[in-house]
């Protein structure tokens, strides 16, 4: 994962994904994997476009769901970070 607050996640470029409602369908050819996202793991996904550094998305968060900026971040951050370990995400500068 990124230690730059200038580096913004954005999908990888071998992943497609689809919401239906408020969930999300993942799909990494590359592994064969098929993945569902929850409500707030689609939203963290559909945010995260490349043009969002982690903070934005957090604070994106914090006004759509009861949640404060501290558990905002912290749950972007560690989805984000399992996204990026499974190769769904990649980091790009601002």
């Amino acid at each position: 994962m990124t230690n730059s607050s200038l580096e913004r996640p954005v999908h990888a470029a071998n992943v497609a994904a689809r919401v239906y409602g408020s969930d999300a369908v993942v799909i990494s050819p590359d592994q064969g994997m098929v993945r569902m996202f929850n409500p707030t793991a689609t939203r963290i996904w559909q945010l995260a476009d490349g043009s969002r550094s982690v903070e934005e998305i957090a604070v994106a968060l914090t006004g759509e769901f009861d949640v404060d900026l501290a558990q905002a971040r912290q749950s972007v951050l560690r989805l984000l970070s399992e996204l990026s370990e499974k190769q769904l995400i990649t980091w790009t500068g601002a």
